[in-house]
């Protein structure tokens, strides 16, 4: 229920703020969360899943978005100074997948087998704009994409391409979203212009 999915959520984060292992621990929990919330499993109708579905979102979504780019800011900075290389690849991983994971959510309960023109569309709520639109997060995931290797490197840039994805009304006007896609092909024609990452098959 909503109290569960706070209590939750709130109890992961005291995971992230503690040693890098319980950090590490707790994005693959949220990583696991935002996956079952998404996918109806056996045992539950698809309406009690949908219930569910919804109250997550409204409720957990938004904030485990920012914990999985909070975490990569980290990384980029070097904040998290007690991790070890190994740590910091793991931590890259499970945060860029559980930024992906929280892009891919069935926001609106579609089909994805159902044709329709908003498939392929990110329906992402109105309180996710400042986020999205946010210069930061996209040179902070492009970022990611240029100074790591795969899967990090092509898990930074399927976030890229998620966001760039998102409906067109979520922008306030068509000039925004213009300036908005317009910094995004400027860093993406920047880096294949150096070529960057193109010796890996997997960013393709």
């Amino acid at each position: 229920d909503d109290a569960t999915h706070r209590e939750l959520t709130e109890d992961v984060t005291k995971f992230l703020q503690a040693t890098v292992d319980h950090c590490i621990l707790g994005l693959k929990i949220l990583n696991q969360l935002v996956d079952e919330l998404n996918i109806p499993t056996s045992g539950r109708t698809l309406t009690q899943h949908r219930k569910t579905s919804v109250s997550f979102r409204d409720l957990c979504l938004f904030k485990v978005f920012q914990l999985g780019l909070t975490t990569l800011k980290q990384l980029q900075t070097r904040a998290i100074s007690t991790a070890d290389h190994r740590q910091e690849v793991i931590l890259g991983e499970q945060a860029l997948g559980l930024t992906v994971r929280c892009l891919n959510f069935d926001f609106i309960g579609t089909n994805p087998d159902e044709s329709t023109e908003d498939v392929g569309t990110i329906q992402a709520p109105t309180n996710w704009r400042p986020v999205l639109q946010d210069p930061g997060t996209t040179e902070l995931l492009l970022d990611f994409y240029a100074n790591t290797d795969p899967p990090r490197s092509n898990k930074a840039m399927e976030a890229v391409i998620l966001i760039c994805s998102v409906r067109r009304s979520l922008f306030p006007s068509d000039k925004e979203r213009e300036a908005f896609l317009g910094r995004v092909m400027s860093g993406i024609r920047e880096l294949l212009k150096n070529q960057t990452g193109l010796q890996h098959q997997d960013n393709y």
